[in-house]
C-alpha cells in the first residue's frame, strides 16, 4: 500500500476565524499578510500553497479542538493559529477549516431556524446528533456549545458546530430540555406528542444521556417503519497500473455482482473493503481471510438480529461488530504466529465496512460503519461529499492527541504510517471504530482502498463521477468501473477497490432492478472484470515452514464455501450463533469472550460443533483432536 504524498496541503476555500476583532479587521482587510477578511469572521487564505502559521505551544482551548477533531462530521478542524501584538487589539486568532460555510462564503443555517422545515425523521436525527455530541464535548468541558443556538448549524442531514464554547459554569441536560421546549410548536405532527413529553422530562431531569439517546433511538425506529428504504450495492477491484498482483478484497464479490448470486442474508445490507498488507502471498491472504470470516459471522449476526424477539440494542449490535472484528484479527494473528512472521513480514489488512441491520425483519434507517486502517468511506448526498472515517495513521494520531495541527503532522516522515491494522497485533491492542448514522434522505456511501482516495482524488471526482451516481441514478456496476478507470488514470500506483452503497427512501423498483441486471451483463462483456484469485491459506503454507497438522485445522475451515456455510447455518445453530443471539445477557458477554479466545487457535476451532462436523467430513479422523468438553 502506498500512502498519499503527505506533503500535499489541501487548501480550504473559506476559514472561520475564532477570536478576531471584527471592528479592527473589517470586510476586505487583511489578517496578517495572507488572510483576507470576506465577511465578519469568514476569511480566505491567499497563500494556501504554504503551511499556515502556528506557535510552538498551544493554549488549552486549541488542544480541545485538536482532541475533538475525531468528530469529523460535526466539528471544524484547526487550520492555523495567529498571534498579534496588543496594539492591534487582538492577541490570538484561531483559524478553523471545514467550518459550516457554503460554497458562496455564507454561513449555513442554524438548527433552530431549520427545525420547522425538516421531516419528522430529520427532526429526530438532529436531536439525536446533539445528544451524541454531549459526552465527547463534556470530556473537554465544552458542552455549553450545544446550548448556543448560533453555534448549531445544519448541512442537510448533518449537525455542524461553528465553534466551541467552554463551560464557565456547570452545564446539565435539563438546560438542553429547557431550550428545546421552545421548538415544540414547530415539531412535526407525527412526533409532536412523544417529543413534547421527552422535552419536558429532559427539562425536569428525568433523563441521563444514555436514556435520552435510547428514547430518540426508539422514536427514530418508529418513524422509520413508516418509510420505505431501498439499498443497492455494487463493487469492483483492480490491481492498478504498477502492481503485478492484487492484495485488495471486497464484498460483494466482484465475480458475483448479480443480486440473485449473493447471500440472501447479506444482500443489500453489507459492503466491505479490505486492503492487504504484507506483500505478495501475505496481504492478499489476510484480506481474503478477513472477508470470508466477516461474511460468515455477519450471516449469523444479521440472522439473529432479524429473528430475535428481544428489543434491538444499538449498543449491543456495536459490541457484536467489534467482537467479530477481533475474531478476524485473532485468526490473522494466529496465522502470522504459526508462520513465525515478524515485523514487516507479518500479514495484515485494513477494513472499512458498512452494515444495515433489519431488527425483527423491519426497515431500519441506520447504517453502522466499522473502520480499521486507512481505507475510507465517504458519505455523498445531493450537495456534499464528506469523508466519514479517519485514517488510522501517525498524522491523525498526533492531531487527536493534541500534539500538533494535522497539516504539520503530515510533514513527518512517518506521517502516513499506519498505527493499526487487522492481524498485526493482538486484539487487546486493537481499537476498531464503529459509528452509526441515521439515513433520513437519499444518499450514497463510497467505500474504497487508498488506491482511489490517495491525493484527494475522491473530492476531485465528486462532481463529475460520484454525485451523479446518486442524483442521476447512474448504474452502480458501470459507475464502479468508471471510478476504477479514473483512479488508474489519476493514481494507478496501487490496487484500487471500491464498493458503492446507494440508499433511497423509496420502494424497490423491479423494472430498475431488471435494467441493472441487463446493464451488469453489458459491463461484464465490455470491461474485463478483475478480482483476486481465490487465495487459500494452504497456498501460502506450501511456501512457509511446515505447520503442525492440528494447528492447520482452523485455516482449513476457512475454505468452506459460502454455500456450505449457509447450509450449516440453516440446518444447525452453532454454539457461536446461540451466543450472538443473546445481545443483552451477561452470559452472552462471557461466552463471546470465550469463543473469541478459542478462535485464536486451530485446536479450539475444532471444538465448535459445526466446524468439527465439517472437518470430520473432509479430514481423516486421526488428525482431529479429541473433544475438550
Amino acid at each position: 500500500m502506498n500512502k498519499q504524498d503527505q506533503s500535499t496541503v489541501i487548501p480550504r476555500q473559506y476559514l472561520w476565524a475564532v477570536g478576531i476583532d471584527t471592528e479592527a479587521f473589517p470586510q476586505g482587510s487583511m489578517l496578517g499578510d495572507r488572510y483576507r477578511v470576506i465577511d465578519s469572521q469568514i476569511v480566505v487564505d491567499t497563500q494556501s500553497f504554504k503551511l499556515p502559521e502556528i506557535p510552538d505551544e498551544f493554549p488549552n482551548d486549541v488542544v480541545s479542538y485538536l482532541r475533538l477533531s475525531r468528530l469529523v462530521m460535526h466539528l471544524p478542524r484547526p487550520y492555523g493559529l495567529l498571534r498579534f501584538g496588543e496594539e492591534l487589539g487582538v492577541s490570538e486568532v484561531l483559524l478553523l477549516e471545514d467550518a459550516p460555510i457554503d460554497s458562496t462564503g455564507k454561513l449555513l443555517p442554524t438548527l433552530e431556524a431549520s427545525w420547522g422545515q425538516a421531516t419528522p425523521l430529520r427532526q429526530v436525527n438532529w436531536l439525536w446528533q446533539v445528544l451524541q455530541l454531549w459526552q465527547p464535548l463534556a470530556e473537554q468541558n465544552m458542552t455549553k456549545t450545544l446550548l448556543n443556538a448560533n453555534f448549531l448549524r445544519v448541512d442537510g442531514a448533518w449537525l455542524r458546530l461553528l465553534e466551541l464554547q467552554a463551560d464557565d459554569t456547570p452545564v446539565t441536560l435539563t438546560q438542553l430540555g429547557d431550550l428545546w421546549v421552545h421548538w415544540l410548536d414547530r415539531a412535526k405532527p407525527e412526533i409532536a406528542e412523544p417529543i413534547a413529553e421527552f422535552f419536558y422530562d429532559l427539562g425536569r431531569g428525568d433523563h441521563n444521556i444514555t436514556s435520552a439517546i435510547a428514547f430518540l433511538d426508539q422514536l427514530s425506529a418508529q418513524v422509520s417503519q413508516t418509510l420505505p428504504l431501498t439499498v443497492r450495492i455494487a463493487s469492483a477491484t483492480d490491481k492498478g497500473q504498477r502492481r503485478d498482483h492484487n492484495e485488495d478484497t471486497c464484498y460483494p464479490d466482484p465475480k458475483r455482482q448479480k443480486r440473485s448470486q449473493q447471500n440472501g442474508m447479506l444482500r443489500d445490507r453489507v459492503a466491505i473493503i479490505c486492503d492487504g498488507l504484507g506483500g505478495h502471498e501475505g496481504g492478499e491472504v489476510a484480506s481474503s481471510m478477513a472477508i470470508k470470516t466477516l461474511e460468515q459471522q455477519l450471516q449469523i449476526l444479521l440472522r439473529q438480529v432479524e429473528t430475535d424477539s428481544e428489543p434491538f440494542s444499538a449498543d449491543g449490535f456495536i459490541a457484536q461488530l467489534e467482537a467479530i472484528v477481533r475474531v478476524v484479527n485473532n485468526q490473522i494473528v494466529a496465522l502470522n504466529d504459526q508462520q513465525k512472521r515478524q515485523a514487516q513480514q507479518r500479514m495484515g489488512t485494513t477494513l472499512v465496512m458498512a452494515v444495515i441491520p433489519a431488527p425483527q425483519g423491519k426497515p431500519h434507517h441506520e447504517v453502522y460503519i466499522v473502520h480499521v486502517g486507512d481505507s475510507r468511506i465517504y458519505w455523498i448526498d445531493s450537495k456534499n461529499c464528506r469523508q466519514v472515517s479517519l485514517d488510522d495513521d501517525v498524522a491523525t494520531r498526533e492531531s487527536i492527541l493534541g500534539y500538533n495541527f494535522y497539516s504539520y503532522a503530515t510533514q513527518r516522515i512517518d506521517g502516513g504510517a499506519l498505527i493499526q491494522a487487522l492481524g498485526t497485533r493482538t486484539s487487546d491492542m486493537l481499537l476498531p471504530r464503529v459509528q452509526r448514522f441515521i439515513i433520513d434522505e437519499d444518499c450514497l456511501l463510497l467505500l474504497c482502498s487508498d488506491g482511489l482516495s490517495d491525493f484527494d482524488r475522491v473530492n476531485m471526482l465528486q462532481e463529475s463521477h460520484i454525485r451523479p451516481i446518486l442524483t442521476q441514478d447512474k448504474p452502480l456496476d458501470r459507475s464502479c468501473q468508471e471510478l476504477i478507470k479514473e483512479g488508474n488514470h489519476l493514481n494507478g500506483h496501487d490496487n484500487i477497490t471500491l464498493a458503492l452503497m446507494r440508499c433511497r427512501l423509496a420502494k424497490p423498483n423491479p423494472e430498475e432492478d431488471r435494467k441493472e441486471e441487463e446493464e451488469l451483463a453489458t459491463v461484464l462483456q465490455t470491461v474485463p472484470l478483475e478480482s483476486n484469485r481465490d487465495v487459500t491459506i494452504a497456498e501460502v503454507r506450501t511456501k512457509a515452514k511446515p505447520i503442525n497438522p492440528t494447528s492447520a485445522l482452523v485455516t482449513s475451515a476457512q475454505k468452506v464455501s459460502n454455500t456450505e456455510v449457509s447450509e450449516d447455518i440453516n440446518t444447525e445453530k452453532t454454539e457461536l450463533g446461540e451466543v450472538v443471539a443473546k445481545q443483552t445477557s451477561r452470559g452472552f458477554l462471557i461466552l463471546l469472550v470465550c469463543v473469541m479466545f478459542l478462535l485464536g487457535s486451530g485446536l479450539a476451532a475444532t471444538q465448535v460443533p459445526s466446524v468439527r462436523k465439517w472437518l470430520e467430513r473432509q479430514i481423516p479422523k486421526e488428525y482431529i483432536p479429541p473433544k475438550m468438553f
